[in-house]
């Protein structure tokens, strides 16, 4: 059995790690996967919290939201396809050319 501070230490490296990535990187596929790795440590706290007070809630809602993160990765894919599609780069800051 792995001690629960063990875990939530995973979860926060993992979420730490994902958001120097959304700070420092410009590129909008790093950002959107630096997002995606928030989302895990995230997801590996309440698994971890619900295993180790053995309440099934938190595996109930760590499945619901490995699904928005599912449904937040394709949103954020199609997005980022017309965005290449468009301007072809996806450098971060050629977003700001879309303002007026």
């Amino acid at each position: 059995m792995i001690p629960l501070m063990h875990s939530l230490m995973l979860a926060t490296a993992l979420f730490v790690v994902g958001l120097l990535g959304v700070m420092i990187r410009r590129n909008l596929l790093f950002v959107l996967l630096s997002l995606m790795i928030m989302m895990n440590g995230a997801i590996l706290a309440l698994i971890a919290a619900g295993y180790h007070w053995q309440q099934f809630d938190g595996q109930i809602i760590s499945i619901l939201a490995i699904s928005a993160a599912l449904s937040e990765a394709c949103v954020g894919l199609a997005l980022l396809l017309q965005f290449y599609h468009r301007r072809k780069t996806l450098n971060i800051d050629s977003l700001s050319e879309m303002k007026g």
